[in-house]
């Protein structure tokens, strides 16, 4: 697992939206978050064996290699002496989730931090783009990926950020991520990737890239897709939803756990990574309960 740990504010409010006025009725917390750490943290919390290669600021190191640990994940965190650790503000009311988010030291994160002997020794290579994307290249990530095919791995990639793949540019992340097996992006990353609209479209154009895509479309299910065949949907439990937050990182964490045992039952693969994403749902933070 590699990507990005960082510190999150979460809000959480009965509100429909926020408002000018000043004390507003709100549950607010404190959580370790950043989109690897998260499905790192989600995957441990399954049985997987699971190490994460993250970089945050040199006074967090113990604090976030702790709290991986308690969810059963060997730690390999970098820092990042002139840099804090990064920082995502989030704020879940009834209608929708805003959220803000500085990279800060995760963004100096770069594919030669991931040590050749993790690499060899995985079964499956997963990497979110927001932290692979910060200050390094897609022609970077491209070196990893090699690696990890080279090494017998699969690789899977979450785009994490679309306004970050509008900045890198599309076509050349897709060329950086060539030899992938697996896409995980979110509907408004698909979008940014293709130009697309409907997720049936959006899927099936990036399928022509990678060999297997999972579109995740929240409340509305997943979209799987591979070359050459209909795209196929499979829907999302009705759940109450509590916070938003780390709900794609869960559902990649079940989804990672399941294809990597069974790689052709996909639909099944996805169903499990909805029933690990509605638990993500219930709980406030982007990390399972302790």
């Amino acid at each position: 697992m590699v990507g990005d740990a960082l510190d999150a504010i979460i809000v959480v409010t009965d509100l429909a939206r926020t408002g000018p006025d000043h004390d507003l009725a709100a549950t607010i917390r404190q959580r370790p978050d950043g989109s690897g750490a998260n499905t790192a943290a989600w995957l441990g919390w399954l049985g997987a064996e699971v190490d994460f290669v993250g970089r945050v600021g040199v006074d967090d190191v113990h604090r976030h290699e702790q709290s991986l640990r308690n969810a059963g994940v060997t730690p390999h965190i970098g820092y990042d002496a002139g840099a804090a650790t990064g920082a995502v503000v989030s704020v879940q009311t009834r209608e929708r989730r805003v959220a803000m988010a500085d990279p800060a030291a995760g963004a100096a994160l770069d594919p030669l931090d991931v040590d050749p002997d993790l690499v060899e020794q995985a079964d499956v290579v997963h990497v979110t783009g927001a932290a692979m994307l910060g200050t390094t290249t897609p022609e970077h990530l491209a070196g990893l990926v090699h690696r990890a095919k080279a090494g017998g791995a699969r690789v899977s990639i979450d785009p994490s950020s679309p306004g970050q793949l509008l900045d890198v540019g599309p076509e050349r992340f897709l060329r950086a991520i060539d030899g992938a097996d697996l896409l995980l992006p979110d509907l408004a990353e698909g979008r940014a990737l293709t130009g697309l609209d409907a997720p049936d479209d959006v899927a099936a154009a990036l399928a022509r890239h990678v060999p297997l895509v999972v579109l995740t479309l929240g409340d509305a299910g997943v979209v799987i897709a591979r070359a050459g065949r209909t795209p196929q949907r499979v829907a999302a439990p009705d759940v109450e939803v509590v916070d938003s937050l780390g709900a794609g990182d869960a559902f990649a964490a079940g989804f990672l756990c399941a294809w990597a045992t069974d790689p052709v039952r996909v639909g099944a693969a996805a169903r499990e990574g909805a029933r690990v994403a509605a638990r993500a749902l219930s709980v406030i933070g982007g990390r399972p309960p302790v």
